[in-house]
């Protein structure tokens, strides 16, 4: 998928979980006294849930694509004959 894309759904998915943690922080302050498990009280935990596990996929994917990237760059960069005059200047 093309980064911007990503990086696109990434603060769609954190602005929904922003809202979800302040359902579950409003239920916390002026919910009910006794412990009551409510539909939406675990659809907001399933959400943060899944922003914590997919943020931490995004920037899994981004770190092997910048490793990638880099093992790429020094290999081509080092098979030119330009380069290797360059590093014993």
């Amino acid at each position: 998928m093309e980064i911007r894309l990503r990086m696109i759904l990434a603060v769609l998915h954190a602005c929904i979980a922003v809202l979800a943690r302040m359902v579950v922080i409003v239920h916390e302050y002026s919910g009910p006294v006794e412990y009551i498990e409510l539909p939406y009280l675990i659809v907001c935990s399933l959400i943060r849930e899944a922003f914590l596990s997919y943020m931490t996929t995004v920037i899994l994917i981004i770190a092997i694509d910048r490793g990638i990237a880099t093992v790429a760059w020094c290999w081509q960069v080092s098979s030119l004959p330009f380069f290797d005059k360059l590093k014993f200047l």
